[in-house]
């Protein structure tokens, strides 16, 4: 997708970048900057800072930097376009009035005819649920009569109905003006071996799925009667990826971020028999195995999950492999453990709100859980028995993050299973994780004094009019020994000499290379790089530095190709470069 620049200065000018990060991080004043706790990943120390005078921000913890559509395609899990379109409905901007807007690439043209053609068939499909007859009917008992689900609900989550023909809600779309080949786009038509077009859910109570911004990006169909599958998913599509969404977030995103904990459930009626309840710091991973990119979406908005999935095998399974990702993630994980043959749905119609939710207090965590799993199913009595169980909760031990916390899961662990905690320790030690190594400060990666230097340089150019036209009549991209450093040095000179630099602006001539817009930000939010070329005498100083590293890269190389053999041209450029060095050294 093509975007004037003017376009996104405009929606950067109408959105204040502090204000908007601070709906997702909390965030403190930190002399001219806002500092908080990254949300890209674990930590305690704050080191995520945010410049609302540079329109950037950076974590010095993970590396992550840009603006704010860079932070927007984090956080929301969108692309570049789809960032763009998000905030320009936040700050007012109607993108296809826009004279830019209309400047679209086919890609996102198609993606938008998608979204519409997805909003245009859940409408038809709630129609067909509330007014059709006959098997109409049947799903409708069903949704209140046997699952309680209201018509409120119903709305509130695009819950429908496809009429078993399979032909009616086609009609409609074409009627509408999409295309057959635009209904198979979007994953919801299938062709028969006849060649006919039909509904991908004909015959099924339809549940709609919606990204972050509310918008509807697929379905899936649950049999009314018996049937095989018992459901049935839209396969992945250009607007739909199933791994990356959580069922029901974009309506309890606000109640997970104002609780700090969610209920994660496995199904779609689960889910909505939770949010029926009143339970609406709830998702559900939409009847698969918990992904990693949707584990990071709840790690944005929570600290603790609690998993309730179905009390059967397949159910503790599930369970299982979702737990661990969670932890990895720094989550909190507890188990919610309902009597058997329950689900949540079914327990809450059962048993009430609140038997579930004195069950949910009562839950164990993870650790506890699965030990008391291992040791159910192995008894620790042999050697072998503490093997399996050891076995079992080694990849558990091995994620946990914090040092203490590891140690007291050791010490746990061995008690129970009546064994020598050093053994444990040792184990762990042999996978390099030895838990007295986490105590250990992290060896920071020294900073060659050149490469702090070209730093400097940068920085006082981003800065400075000034010291950017000083500089670059000082020196070329040559001097800059960093690849990196000299492509934002280009950057700079390109820039129109009239043109008060936003460090922001600068973010977006990198478009896709997240390694350079981070570097950019980190450049430009240092602490020590701030302040550094305050007159001239400090610029002279720096410059002198990287050309005096420029001479030595040059004199070395030089110097490799003559010990290869004599060259009178090569020797008296070397000459030159040494009375070149000499000068500069004088000189400083």
């Amino acid at each position: 997708m093509f975007i004037g620049e003017e376009y996104l200065e405009e929606i950067k000018s109408r959105i204040d970048l502090v204000e908007f990060i601070a709906r997702y991080v909390d965030l403190k004043p930190a002399g001219r900057n806002f500092k908080g706790l990254c949300p890209f990943h674990e930590e305690k120390t704050p080191s995520f800072v945010v410049s609302r005078e540079k329109g950037i921000f950076h974590c010095f913890g993970c590396g992550v930097g840009g603006n704010i559509f860079n932070f927007v395609m984090r956080i929301e899990n969108l692309t570049f376009p789809e960032a763009v379109l998000f905030l320009a409905e936040k700050c007012g901007i109607d993108i296809r009035t826009s004279q830019v807007g209309r400047a679209t690439t086919h890609a996102l043209e198609e993606r938008e005819r998608l979204y519409r053609l997805n909003e245009a068939l859940n409408r038809y499909y709630m129609h067909c649920l509330r007014s059709g007859q006959g098997e109409e009917a049947r799903a409708r008992d069903y949704l209140l009569v046997k699952r309680g689900i209201q018509p409120e609900t119903w709305e509130r989550f695009g819950i429908g109905f496809s009429p078993s023909s399979g032909k009616t809600s086609i009609a409609f779309l074409l009627r509408e003006g999409f295309s057959g080949q635009e209904i198979l786009k979007a994953g919801v038509g299938v062709v028969t071996k006849t060649g006919e077009l039909l509904d991908r859910f004909r015959g099924r109570i339809t549940f709609a799925f919606h990204d972050v911004q509310g918008r509807i990006v697929g379905f899936a169909g649950r049999v009314l009667e018996k049937g095989d599958p018992k459901y049935l998913n839209v396969s992945d599509t250009p607007v739909f990826s199933k791994g990356h969404y959580l069922y029901g977030f974009f309506a309890t995103r606000e109640h997970l971020q104002k609780t700090r904990a969610a209920v994660l459930v496995e199904g779609y009626m689960d889910f909505l028999a939770l949010f029926e309840y009143g339970i609406k710091n709830c998702v559900a991973s939409m009847g698969t195995a918990l992904t990693r990119d949707q584990a990071g979406l709840l790690r944005r908005y929570v600290d603790e999950v609690f998993i309730s999935y179905d009390s059967d095998q397949a159910g503790q399974m599930a369970t299982l492999r979702g737990m661990t990702i969670l932890q990895e993630k720094g989550l909190n994980v507890r188990i919610v453990l309902l009597p058997a043959p329950h689900d949540p749905d079914s327990f809450l119609r059962r048993e009430g709100k609140d038997k579930f939710w004195e069950i949910l207090q009562k839950s164990p965590s993870l650790f506890e859980y699965q030990l008391e799993l291992l040791v159910k199913n192995c008894g620790y009595n042999s050697l072998e028995s503490k093997a399996k169980i050891i076995r079992g909760m080694f990849p558990f031990l091995v994620s946990i993050k914090d040092p203490i916390e590891r140690a007291l899961k050791v010490a746990s662990l061995a008690q129970k299973i009546q064994i020598d905690e050093s053994f444990v320790q040792r184990l762990l030690s042999e996978e390099g994780t030895s838990i007295k190594h986490e105590f250990l400060p992290p060896r920071e990666d020294r900073e060659h004094g050149t490469l702090k230097a070209e730093k400097m340089l940068l920085r006082a150019m981003m800065e400075d009019k000034k010291w950017r036209e000083r500089i670059k009549e000082a020196l070329q991209k040559e001097h800059f020994s960093a690849g990196e450093h000299q492509r934002i040095f280009q950057a700079l000179l390109n820039l129109p000499e009239e043109d008060s630099l936003l460090v922001s602006k600068l973010v977006d001539i990198f478009p896709g290379e997240a390694t350079l817009q981070s570097l950019v930000t980190e450049i430009a939010t240092r602490e020590d790089l701030q302040g550094v070329c305050q007159n001239d005498e400090a610029v002279e100083s720096l410059v002198r530095r990287v050309k005096l590293a420029t001479l030595e890269r040059k004199i070395l190389a030089l110097r490799r190709e003559l010990s290869r053999g004599e060259d009178p041209i090569k020797l008296r450029e070397l000459n030159k470069l040494y009375r070149e060095r000499e000068r500069l050294r004088r000189i400083g």
